[in-house]
């Protein structure tokens, strides 16, 4: 057989791809732009109108109250509570924000006047609409199984991505550019078709991207292979005794607010003589210390996670993955001694390694943290995809036969000239997706037994 007649094939191969792996995606893809939406705006726009009682307050004074007495009125609330957090207010307006866990296990967010010391109510963090977009986005509500879907979504975006734009490349006669451009002037299934392949053509960066940072969270991908090789070493800072638990302990519930190359890495311990000191010997190591130590580097905003444990630290972090910092350049995070008062470790953006730093810069940017205009344009990205997966099954269910009431027949082959490159980037990406690799190996041999048994009955029948 020649390669040229191979070419028709090919092109119903990328075809019916094309739809399996929109069969599978777009459940998903709607389910993560609802969800993504609603965590793009619950800061700016959702909490403030549920709870702007609790997040502002009048200026009463010229000074706060110290930290730690703030501290103490929470623990006098809320006897058999642990405080684990504490936020400063970022303005004159705003309130102080501790985070306790109940005797139940529940964290809770606790609102205090920073000028009276009144404490002014609380909400659940992890029965937040937040926490509970954060948990459909990240597991489906399924755990470690819809983790593993998730994972497959992603990767089958990528294929996706791939296969459309091998099916629209053989097509197109006139420039590339018409690719972004719709013709609106077709009606019917002809227009359906041409705001698909523009709102695709539109997206697919932003998928390849969102995909991608997204994939570093999943519990595969991320989590077994990308993760650990880009874990921050923080054996660099010899004679540090460290803890078996690591950064992500800190994570309040469901929500990340660790920055993700320190999730896997452990804690160091208090008690020991190490460190260089940061509190003054003789000065108590409290709240209001750790805070005053903190504004002293220059630090403006982040929270403080308060020792949990006999031997834990203060932990002070400021990051986009906290929402404390708008670039991740600035991101920084702090451990003292909870007894010493001395800094056990000050871990910057420049200490990461490179893929490190890649994702810190990625991941801000796929929650729309980097700034009013990313907030604005993964909301746009979200509402764009939502319309692609309409429009998708729009095109499905318009072409469909009305009779069988689905279709596995591709339309006319055109000859591709781009097969081998596709391939390339096809392979390319089972292998380094190891989940998406496996379900396309498992696919492809499926539908050559399928493939076998029609050809076989057919036969048969002819007979």
């Amino acid at each position: 057989m020649s390669p040229s007649s191979l070419q028709p094939a090919r092109y119903r191969a990328a075809w019916r791809w094309h739809m399996y792996a929109g069969l599978y995606v777009i459940p998903f893809m709607l389910m993560l732009s609802l969800t993504g939406l609603i965590m793009l705006l619950y800061q700016p726009v959702i909490a403030p109108a549920l709870h702007g009682k609790l997040l502002t307050v009048e200026p009463v004074a010229s000074e706060y109250l110290s930290w730690q007495s703030q501290l103490k009125a929470i623990t006098a609330k809320y006897p058999q509570a642990t405080v684990n957090q504490f936020r400063l207010p970022e303005t004159a307006e705003q309130s102080s924000h501790f985070t306790v866990k109940t005797s139940e296990g529940e964290n809770r967010n606790v609102y205090v006047n920073p000028y009276t010391g009144e404490i002014l109510g609380s909400n659940s963090k992890d029965g937040s609409l937040y926490a509970l977009a954060d948990e459909i986005h990240g597991t489906f509500l399924l755990g470690e199984t819809g983790d593993a879907l998730i994972e497959l979504a992603a990767g089958y975006t990528l294929v996706l991505i791939l296969t459309g734009l091998f099916m629209w490349w053989p097509r197109q006669q006139q420039h590339w550019y018409r690719l972004f451009i719709p013709q609106l002037s077709k009606n019917g299934r002809s227009l359906w078709k041409e705001l698909h392949i523009s709102t695709g053509a539109w997206l697919a960066l932003a998928l390849l991207f969102l995909s991608i940072t997204g994939l570093s969270w999943t519990g595969i991908w991320g989590a077994k292979i990308v993760q650990p090789w880009n874990t921050f070493p923080t054996g660099v800072f010899g004679g540090i005794p460290t803890s078996d638990k690591t950064h992500a302990s800190l994570n309040p519930g469901v929500i990340e607010e660790i920055p993700w190359n320190l999730e896997q890495a452990p804690l160091p311990l208090s008690g020991s003589a190490a460190g260089t000191q940061a509190i003054p010997a003789g000065t108590p190591v409290n709240l209001d210390t750790v805070t005053g130590y903190a504004q002293q580097l220059g630090m403006t905003s982040f929270r403080i996670n308060l020792p949990r444990w006999e031997d834990g630290v203060y932990s002070i972090v400021a990051a986009t993955m906290s929402k404390d910092r708008i670039s991740p350049l600035d991101d920084r995070t702090l451990h003292i001694d909870q007894y010493t008062g001395k800094l056990l470790m000050d871990i910057q953006f420049q200490d990461y390694s490179l893929i490190a730093k890649a994702m810190a810069i990625g991941i801000p940017l796929h929650m729309g943290l980097w700034g009013t205009a990313n907030l604005i344009l993964n909301t746009v990205i979200c509402m764009l995809t939502l319309f692609l997966c309409i429009s998708g099954i729009i095109l499905w269910w318009k072409r469909r036969p009305i009779k069988a009431g689905v279709s596995l027949n591709p339309p006319a082959a055109i000859e591709a000239k781009r097969w081998n490159t596709a391939l390339i980037i096809w392979v390319t990406i089972g292998v380094c997706f190891p989940l998406t690799g496996a379900s396309l190996i498992a696919i492809w041999l499926l539908e050559q037994i399928f493939s076998h048994l029609f050809k076989r009955k057919a036969k048969l029948q002819r007979s």
